[in-house]
């Protein structure tokens, strides 16, 4: 299975994106995440990477919705740190905004284009699929389309195939492990899993309260197992 796996959004330090969080977090928390993988000797790995036997410390950084802000200060910090990112992109939305927040009152934010998807993997980043329309698939009738699409537009456009698919709103159809290998993808990323596969793996939410003390926890054995007993009580 692959290394523990962040879930990120949004970096910003606007205001506005204060009806965002958890899932927007300011700069200087996501200057403090880097630091702790620095300070504590991880490798920031990709699904391209082929999920070798772990030699060090690993963590897959993985950003959801592809924000166009991404652009102005994580993905520099990152180059900077010679530190990597998977970035999830619904194909529907490219050079839009985030309908599906915008719609219920939160903070319209432009989303990358093409040209920056490119750009992110001349930079060494990842691209993954986020779908076709950021829809809970779990609830939708044509979920299959939702998912051939999205990599359909998505391979058209950056140059290696798509690897890994992360679930919008962590919504998980029965059917997950057929929807994602028919349409080619190898990996699935959720939030909170019952039961964790290669097709849905779960991932931990970075926040503004995190710590470095939480992020020990997190990152931890036993904050696995934690999570392999708890998120089966979970309703989703």
């Amino acid at each position: 299975m692959p290394p523990p796996i962040a879930m990120l959004h949004h970096v910003s330090d606007d205001p506005a994106h204060e009806s965002l969080k958890p899932y927007s977090i300011t700069r200087r928390s996501f200057t403090r995440l880097l630091d702790y993988l620095a300070k504590h000797d991880y490798e920031t790995v990709t699904f391209a990477g082929g999920m070798k036997p772990r030699k060090k410390k690993q963590i897959i950084l993985s950003f959801d919705d592809c924000p166009k802000h991404l652009l102005d200060f994580a993905v520099p910090e990152l180059v900077r740190r010679g530190m990597k990112g998977v970035f999830y992109m619904p194909a529907a939305y490219l050079g839009g905004y985030n309908s599906w927040d915008a719609d219920e009152g939160r903070t319209r934010v432009d989303l990358m284009d093409a040209a920056d998807l490119q750009q992110l993997e001349k930079l060494g980043m990842e691209i993954g699929g986020h779908s076709w329309h950021h829809i809970k698939l779990k609830e939708a009738n044509n979920a299959a389309e939702e998912v051939q699409q999205c990599r359909r537009i998505l391979e058209g456009i950056v140059s290696g195939p798509l690897l890994s698919f992360a679930w919008p709103f962590g919504s998980v159809p029965a059917n997950y492990k057929r929807l994602l290998t028919d349409a080619g993808f190898q990996y699935g990323l959720s939030i909170f899993q019952p039961f964790e596969s290669r097709q849905a793996l779960r991932r931990f939410i970075y926040h503004d309260g995190d710590t470095d003390s939480t992020l020990e926890k997190k990152l931890s054995p036993v904050y696995a197992a934690y999570r392999f007993l708890t998120d089966p009580l979970k309703k989703y």
